[in-house]
């Protein structure tokens, strides 16, 4: 199973530690690494980080960012800004397909978060396997740190829960078509006439149900028929 570790770079706010550390708990992740950073046990960085203390507790601690990769087979780094590297930079949802391909060589990964004012030098991003961003509109272009680790949380975390939507059948065109028709009796009784601009809409979104949704309307027009007609 792939560990992944977040790793934050000279962190100067103990709020950005504290929200770190909640987006990571909240998401399912446990390992926060950090290297040469404010007091990342201090109280306002555990009030931010509220039921998720043991993650700023077991925070490993480096001096230097080449330590505290050491023991990663891929390191991953998140970058806000454009620079001229000899990488192609991967947006972050694509870090779940990638980490999958590879599995095999990929059990220890680490996901690298700078500095919140200048992010990672060049010679920081050159101890990085990777270069990922987090695609944004451009009239707000930054995330603060505990933003950014919620972000690849979430789309990390799509490699370990499972996302899948139940089997919704759809309904068949004779099945919408009977529908329809039985609407329309509740409807015309309702005085809600083919004519009124509503009308149109009640019968489009009829189009878009399920047919599990399609037999619940059509128990509920049984039920008025049996009631009113």
């Amino acid at each position: 199973m792939i560990e992944i570790a977040f790793v934050l770079v000279e962190p100067a706010r103990e709020e950005n530690v504290g929200a770190a550390a909640r987006a990571m708990k909240t998401m399912g992740f446990t390992k926060m690494v950090l290297v040469n950073p404010c007091d990342h046990l201090s109280e306002r960085s555990r009030v931010v980080a509220h039921a998720s203390n043991d993650i700023l507790e077991d925070a490993q601690v480096f001096t230097s960012l080449r330590d505290a990769l050491k023991d990663y087979s891929l390191v991953v780094a998140s970058s806000a800004k454009k620079r001229n590297l000899n990488k192609d930079i991967l947006s972050v949802n694509q870090l779940p397909e990638i980490l999958k391909e590879k599995k095999g060589i990929a059990q220890n990964v680490a996901i690298v978060f700078g500095r919140e004012e200048s992010g990672l030098t060049n010679e920081e991003l050159d101890l990085c396997h990777l270069v990922s961003t987090i695609p944004m509109r451009r009239k707000y272009p930054s995330l603060n740190l505990g933003q950014a680790v919620m972000v690849y949380a979430q789309h990390l975390s799509s490699l370990f829960f499972d996302y899948k939507q139940p089997n919704i059948r759809i309904a068949s065109s004779d099945e919408l078509k009977h529908i329809s028709e039985g609407l329309s009796v509740v409807l015309n009784d309702l005085d809600i006439a083919a004519d009124k601009p509503y009308y149109g809409k009640i019968q489009e979104r009829m189009m878009l149900l399920g047919q599990n949704d399609l037999q619940l309307i059509h128990q509920i027009i049984k039920h008025y028929k049996s009631r009113h007609l």
